[in-house]
């Protein structure tokens, strides 16, 4: 029975106790999850009814789930992943990288391996891999949970930041 619209440019915040069920909700409608009832729309298409709908979905949406995973690679490759899985050439790559890591205050950090970053800066990381993509969709799941008091404000700053800037 649950029926959520999120309208262009909205903000929206789901809010319940632990175990209610709001992460399998985010992975559902992220495409992530097939719902067990029920369809997503996304555009007003059932992204639910093909596979073919569901990847071309899941291809203008990005999440970032609360523990995030990096690779076991550089900041610069865990960042640009999404943009050459969709065929962007190596100068709009190391364009588009170079500005996000600038958002996301982790300018310098491109060489570095991802898995040596604290919690506040695998979280960054996470941020900008899904902002770089541009997504239509910005699905994110607590993003400050786990996070000491400083890092907590600094990352709900950053993304209030570029909700801002970017709508």
């Amino acid at each position: 029975g649950i029926n959520i619209t999120v309208e262009h440019g909205e903000v929206f915040a789901l809010i319940g106790p632990t175990g209610a069920g709001k992460t399998t909700l985010l992975r559902i409608l992220g495409l992530l999850d097939r719902p067990a009832q029920g369809r997503v729309l996304f555009d007003g298409v059932d992204v639910t009814s093909s596979e073919k709908l569901r990847l071309s979905a899941r291809r203008r949406m990005a999440a970032v789930l609360q523990k995030p995973v990096v690779f076991n690679a550089s900041v610069y490759e865990n960042i640009a992943c999404g943009l050459k899985w969709r065929g962007f050439d190596g100068m709009a790559v190391r364009k588009e990288v170079d500005a996000i890591l600038e958002v996301v205050g982790l300018s310098g950090y491109g060489r570095r391996r991802a898995r040596t970053l604290s919690g506040g800066e695998v979280q960054r990381v996470a941020i900008a891999r899904a902002l770089v993509v541009k997504p239509e969709l910005l699905l994110l799941d607590e993003p400050t949970a786990n996070l000491d008091p400083v890092t907590a404000a600094n990352i709900e700053g950053l993304i209030w930041d570029i909700i801002r800037r970017q709508g």
